[in-house]
């Protein structure tokens, strides 16, 4: 996601993984389970790496699939939740398929955030109750969607449940289906 120079191997080793966390932050507030690593080089591969450290966004209990920030392009399809940002907006032609689409173009969803749900729900039992858990833990209204037009949505993919952290990713739609546009909240 990012690279950190540094004028030395030593100082690259001291100062590479705090620089990574704060280069990273933006885009991990805006996931759901992820974590900075910092990949440091070695004394002996310093110049060779550049003299700098290589910033990644990993998964913090499972996979990122796909690529994240500005590397996505509108019109690319989810293939798992795990990359799916806090404020994307969404074309959902299926329950089971999302496109990453403009904001400021005609839309099915937008991303508001996440929630988790226990350690015992099935994926099965999710998709039944990951809507509920949505509006209570990530209420749209607190975005300034008015309850009385939209409701909470929901996504929940096989990643979240293999990896054990039963992440829900929580959006907002129009309540009586139609497309939502640039001028939402």
């Amino acid at each position: 996601m990012a690279v950190v120079a540094a004028t030395s191997a030593d100082a690259a080793r001291q100062q590479g993984p705090a620089a990574c966390e704060q280069r990273t932050q933006e885009i991990r507030e805006r996931l759901a389970d992820v974590r900075s690593y910092a990949v440091v080089p070695t004394r002996a591969g310093f110049e060779t790496a550049g003299r700098r450290t290589a910033c990644l966004v990993l998964g913090a209990h499972g996979a990122v699939y796909g690529p994240l920030d500005r590397h996505r392009t509108p019109g690319m399809w989810f293939v798992d939740t795990a990359n799916m940002q806090k404020r994307d907006c969404l074309d959902a032609p299926s329950l089971r398929r999302a496109q990453l689409v403009p904001c400021n173009g005609p839309h099915d969803q937008q991303v508001l955030g996440f929630t988790r749900l226990s350690a015992g729900t099935t994926l099965k039992k999710a998709a039944a109750q990951s809507d509920a858990a949505c509006a209570r833990d990530v209420p749209p209204a607190q975005y300034g969607y008015d309850p009385g037009v939209y409701e909470a949505a929901s996504w929940a993919a096989k990643g979240a449940w293999h990896s054990g952290t039963h992440v829900v990713v929580c959006s907002v739609q129009r309540q009586n289906g139609g497309t939502m546009e640039g001028t939402e909240p």
